[in-house]
């Protein structure tokens, strides 16, 4: 459905660009090739709508009609990219018990985390500087 209504958009905007060309403006159109402006108009000189108004009046009314169904059925088809992802699993969160102090010297607190070793960096090897060549 959508795919007809844009291609009968993409139409009626061809016609409503050449309608709009066709149309005398008040010197002359781009088609007008001077003469009377009567000659085009349905009721005659009596200042009525030409046939190219009134079929520029309808092919912008059908314009605007599937202007407004191209925006309803993409916006029901369209989601967010939020709403595409999967969702996330986590873990369930175990509370711990706190720690209680321990009456042994030397036994860590908490072994279920590893104790942190620090590891002095590598010393550069020093360079005596050379006497420059001569």
């Amino acid at each position: 459905m959508t795919t007809f209504v844009g291609i009968i958009h993409i139409i009626v905007a061809l016609v409503l660009i050449v309608l709009v060309l066709i149309q005398d403006s008040k010197s002359n159109g781009a088609l007008g090739m001077g003469g009377s402006s009567g000659s085009n108009s349905l009721l005659g000189a009596t200042g009525a709508q030409s046939l190219a108004g009134k079929m520029t009046v309808w092919a912008a009314v059908i314009f605007a009609v599937t202007c407004l169904a191209l925006s309803v059925f993409t916006s029901s088809a369209t989601k967010s990219v939020v709403d595409t992802m999967p969702a996330a699993t986590t873990a369930p969160v175990v509370p711990t018990a706190p720690a209680t102090p321990s009456s042994e010297a030397g036994k860590p607190e908490d072994l279920t985390t590893p104790a942190a070793t620090t590891t002095a960096p590598a010393a550069a090897p020093s360079v005596a500087p050379t006497a420059p060549a001569k």
